[in-house]
């Protein structure tokens, strides 16, 4: 009787384990990291652009720098003298904007910096398959930046 109980118990057990397996639908955007090679250019192209606050550096390390992205979302800046690293625009970070994104096309233009579709094509939108337009940046280190105005996805939906 013993042994039944503990068998029992065992299973119970092992069953409340197994009901608590993770899963990977948990997950949340924290921060994207960069490194860049003259923190001020960077810092400056960032908040111009961007428009971005500058948070707490946790590590509080002065090649660091945090800023805040919103809803717990933050870009590092970290500043190593010649990284030399080249990224293909296919590597690229994506932010979406909540305004239509000609505001955003017409607030590059008035920063003149250039801004390309997806081909290449300098001071052109592309259309993704979804229906969302998107333009592409580039920033002094020659990262690649996606904006686009896929939040309209959502708000049709009632996701956000």
């Amino acid at each position: 009787m013993k042994n039944q109980i503990l068998l029992l118990l065992t299973i119970i057990l092992v069953s409340s384990c197994a009901s608590k397996k993770y899963k990977g639908d948990k997950f949340f955007f924290d921060h994207y990291a960069l490194v860049v090679d003259d923190m001020d250019d960077s810092v400056d192209f960032y908040q111009k652009v961007f428009e971005i606050k500058e948070i707490h550096n946790g590590t509080e390390k002065s090649n660091i720098r945090w800023f805040s992205l919103g809803q717990h979302q933050e870009l590092h800046i970290k500043e190593i003298e010649d990284h030399g690293i080249e990224i293909p625009k296919t590597v690229h970070m994506a932010l979406t904007t909540r305004g239509p994104l000609i505001d955003f096309i017409t607030h590059l233009n008035q920063l003149d910096i250039e801004y390309f579709d997806w081909p290449g094509e300098k001071y052109a939108k592309s259309t993704r398959p979804d229906g969302v337009y998107q333009v592409y940046i580039q920033d002094p280190d020659g990262y690649w930046i996606e904006i686009n105005d896929g939040l309209k996805r959502y708000d049709k939906k009632g996701k956000y």
